[in-house]
């Protein structure tokens, strides 16, 4: 059986042939390499400070990126090949691969278009063991794999409406074959027809869309939905709409659960008080009940802001890059997510949190996962700058009854060196209070890096 990450590169020489077309001048290829070295006082992350195990880690990164835009195809691509050489225990010594890569091309002159996409990294199975970007600690991974074709077509009707039809076909894959009957393939069709600048005061819109996940442990799960929507205008700023349909849903779910075959509507409203200024709000009914959704983004003269609530059913498929563990289970999940960010004078920074909530439609229970990060940069010198940021990730998972705190302090310095090339010293601080017996750990590490670009 070959490896995950080498499909993904097979998806990513599809993505390339897709951009057959590119006249080589018009490709922008920059190679990297950096070089690191990391000393860290807990690299088996015990909880005990007999147990903890100091380790010297020699890094190498060496990788890519390819871009292309314009034309009749916009494409990225990036490649990333990780060394880590241990010091003290060379049967921890690994290669890891990161790759991703993603093209739009136009086939038919503003007709038809192929969307694909690519990519593989490793993740954590358990995301809440430690932070999703952490490759040097001791920790159960698994590569992860997708690859995604989506061909498209669309079709304007005159100043009388435009409409998309839309085929996707992905699939994802996992290296660790304990988790591998979570691995999946997905079909999905989406077809839409919505009003033209022929309508000015009343606007109008038909969406359908069917999608069935076959995993590899032989359930199957289908998500089919009919949507009719009408806007009313107020004014150039200010709109109201209603929308209603049905959905045809069949997933594995206890007999307690609602049926998940029913109608449903929502009503709300759009409001853009001023040019830096939009809100879209909505309630609704759907078959598990009242349903909410809201975007506020707001942009002030040095910062901008957004607020974003949504609730959607779905099945968790190659998502180890958040703290959920892959589970081929259906959920109800409610999402609030708040960000900022500014920059003024020689200070930037950002700000963002998220709660999520996932209510499980069988017996594994529900989870929760609340996160906040904070980051800020402040330049000391023409070519020197300073960085700080803070993560937070508290998880409650009902199907063990556990409960985890993750923290992480960074602090760093870095420094323009040439046109191409930079250093940086970064000390990091990583601590999770768990109620898992002997599942609290501290780890201090201090890393230094060498970057050059060519």
């Amino acid at each position: 059986m070959n490896p995950p990450w080498s499909g993904a590169l097979l998806g990513g020489a599809a993505v390339l042939f897709l951009s057959a077309d590119a006249s080589a001048n018009r490709w922008d290829f920059t190679p990297r390499v950096s070089v690191s070295q990391t000393y860290t006082d807990n690299v088996n992350l015990a909880s005990s400070s007999d147990d903890k195990e100091s380790e010297s880690v020699s890094q190498l990164n060496t990788g890519f990126s390819l871009s292309r835009d314009g034309g009749r195809t916009d494409l990225s691509l990036g490649y990333n090949l990780q060394s880590l050489a241990y010091w003290g225990d060379d049967s921890r010594n690994t290669v890891n691969h990161t790759f991703s890569g993603n093209s739009t091309t136009e086939l038919l002159r503003e007709t038809f278009f192929v969307d694909a996409s690519a990519s593989y990294r490793e993740r954590l199975v358990d995301g809440r063991d430690g932070f999703a970007d952490d490759t040097l600690t001791d920790g159960n991974r698994t590569g992860v794999a997708n690859y995604r074709i989506s061909p498209f077509w669309r079709q304007q009707f005159g100043r009388f409406a435009g409409g998309e039809v839309r085929y996707t076909w992905d699939k994802t894959d996992y290296q660790d074959a304990s988790i591998g009957g979570s691995g999946s393939e997905s079909n999905r069709v989406q077809a839409s027809l919505n009003s033209g600048p022929q309508f000015t005061t009343i606007g109008w819109g038909l969406t359908y869309s069917w999608d069935q996940v076959d995993f590899e442990d032989g359930s199957q799960t289908t998500f089919e939905s009919i949507e009719g929507l009408v806007r009313l205008n107020l004014t150039p700023q200010f709109s109201v709409f209603a929308a209603g349909g049905e959905e045809r849903n069949d997933f594995q779910r206890d007999a307690g659960t609602d049926d998940p075959d029913d109608s449903f509507w929502r009503a709300g409203a759009t409001w853009l008080p001023t040019p830096r200024t939009s809100l879209d709000a909505f309630y609704g009914e759907r078959f598990f009940g009242d349903t909410y959704g809201l975007t506020l983004n707001h942009r002030f003269r040095h910062a901008t802001w957004s607020v974003a609530y949504s609730e959607t059913v779905d099945t968790q498929r190659g998502e180890l890059d958040d703290v959920f563990d892959p589970s081929t289970d259906t959920f109800i999940s409610r999402q609030l997510s708040v960000s900022a960010s500014g920059q003024r004078s020689r200070v930037s920074w950002t700000v963002s949190g998220s709660r999520v909530e996932r209510e499980y439609q069988t017996d594994r229970g529900d989870e929760e996962v609340n996160t906040l990060t904070t980051s800020a940069s402040y330049q000391l010198a023409p070519r020197t700058s300073a960085q700080a940021s803070l993560q937070w990730q508290g998880t409650d998972y009902d199907v063990d009854n556990r409960k985890d705190d993750l923290y992480a302090l960074s602090l760093g310095l870095s420094r323009t060196l040439g046109p191409r090339t930079s250093a940086s010293l970064t000390y990091r601080h990583q601590q999770r209070d768990s109620d898992l017996p002997g599942g609290d750990y501290e780890e201090n590490r201090v890393t230094a890096t060498l970057s050059a670009t060519f």
